[in-house]
């Protein structure tokens, strides 16, 4: 069996949309898609997000976020969240627009967070749940790189959800 060569590429905060048409896979989450996730319930036909799958280079998946400014209530936009389905995956982030804020938790209640801004990378060990969150006025961007057989567990955040939100105090993102 041969294997088909790979061309080398790069993604770049400039060239990202060329990158997204030659994705396999694209989501859009809107409200009725996140019901439950905010405390207050969204619009369900806002668009939050959308996500642009590729496979990468080897063993890898890309995806490409992009975060929709904006809030539901005083909370600002976010991604569902997930832990991996493989618990020897973790996840590598990569800004490349806009302003946002990784959180971060563990099965046994540890959690922290990241900010994020173009040029920032978040390194996201096996066994971290994380979510995204828009802390911005434009659209958030980011590159994730996952291994291949990572898979995504959105059931356990679905059930409990994260311990730390983020939401506007003083015209500013406050995380609590």
């Amino acid at each position: 069996m041969s294997v088909k060569k790979e061309w080398p590429f790069g993604i770049t905060p400039e060239n990202y949309p060329e990158f997204m048409g030659k994705c396999s896979e694209h989501t859009t989450r809107k409200g009725k898609d996140l019901e439950g996730y905010f405390l207050e319930k969204p619009d369900p036909d806002r668009v939050i997000y959308e996500v642009y799958e590729a496979q990468g280079t080897g063993r890898m998946r890309l995806a490409l976020t992009i975060l929709k400014p904006g809030k539901v209530g005083t909370e600002y936009h976010m991604t569902k969240g997930h832990f991996h389905e493989d618990p020897e995956a973790g996840e590598i982030y990569f800004a490349l627009k806009g302003q946002g804020i990784i959180i971060m938790q563990d099965r046994e209640g540890q959690a922290c967070d990241l900010s994020l801004r173009p040029g920032t990378v978040a390194c996201i060990p096996p066994g971290w749940a994380h979510r995204t969150v828009n802390a911005g006025k434009e659209d958030f961007v980011m590159l994730a790189i996952y291994p291949d057989t990572a898979g995504h567990d959105y059931a356990a955040i679905e059930k409990k959800g994260f311990i730390r939100r983020v939401m506007e105090k003083d015209g500013k993102p406050q995380i609590m």
